[in-house]
């Protein structure tokens, strides 16, 4: 018999998502279908949903404090996880929106305690709440071996900043709101799908990444305005895919553009 994966990979999607929802179902399937990992989900729902009148008020006072919370008492569970057996170094968090923040408190947490997780993959991480909080309170560099964001969002659902060892800013602007290739640019009716679209492609980044290997390919530049300045060269002079998750990449901001559909990757061409 083949022996079990040893890799695990333990998923909080998104917040606003339905354990049976589109993003979850994906995600999970797209690891399983690997072939490399053992995969838990982290279901919160009731806890991320609409709990009180409005959604500002629902986001602020339940959903974003249950986050905190519970990214601490999942520390707790992976601590006890530990004395038992489970090697942490195998750990891989994956996280989109709210739940990016949850995994980063629950790593920032380990950390505190001598042990971390190996790698958190941070999927849009939450704007509204966050933006400014110290790191014990949010996603942040710290919070695991090697920390992976991918902003697809950023100064709308997204965070604006950097949160990671290593961030990806595909089809980054400085003018104006991130509108994601195949994305409509029309305002359109909170939560709806549309309205959606770029907070969403993170995730389909993600999945493409392990469909596709090596094709969502970032290069690195202190920022955005240094990066379109570059010539080809230096573009290809450092660089990384989304999806790795490398202890011992180069840190910092990693910048592409893709396709507007599936695949995604545009490779080298993507610099």
């Amino acid at each position: 018999m083949t022996p079990p994966p040893t890799y695990t990979a333990l998923g909080s999607v998104c917040s606003y998502c339905r354990p049976t929802g589109p993003a979850v179902t994906a995600v999970i399937t797209a690891y399983i279908d690997e072939g490399k990992s053992n995969v838990a989900l982290l279901n919160w729902q009731d806890l991320a949903s609409m709990a009180l009148p409005g959604f500002a008020s629902s986001y602020m006072k339940w959903a974003a404090p249950n986050a905190r919370k519970l990214g601490v008492r999942f520390a707790n569970t992976l601590s006890n996880m530990a004395a038992a057996g489970l090697n942490l170094k195998k750990i891989h968090l994956i996280g989109h929106s709210l739940g990016a923040h949850l995994f980063g408190i629950t790593g920032t947490t380990l950390a505190s305690r001598g042990m971390q997780p190996s790698c958190i993959t941070g999927l849009d991480p939450s704007r509204v709440g966050f933006d400014n909080k110290p790191n014990h309170l949010r996603l942040n560099p710290e919070s695991a071996e090697s920390v992976v964001v991918v902003h697809t969002d950023s100064s709308k659902y997204g965070a604006k900043g950097s949160m990671g060892k290593v961030d990806f800013w595909p089809n980054f602007r400085n003018n104006g709101h991130v509108i994601q290739p195949g994305c409509d640019e029309r305002p359109a009716q909170t939560f709806s799908m549309a309205d959606l679209c770029n907070h969403n492609r993170c995730w389909e980044l993600l999945i493409d990444s392990m469909k596709h290997p090596g094709t969502l390919l970032g290069s690195h530049a202190k920022n955005y305005r240094v990066w379109k300045n570059y010539s080809a060269e230096e573009k290809k002079s450092v660089t990384m895919t989304i999806g790795k998750c490398d202890p011992n990449a180069v840190p910092g901001n990693y910048y592409l553009t893709t396709n507007a559909e599936t695949p995604f990757g545009r490779g080298e061409e993507g610099l």
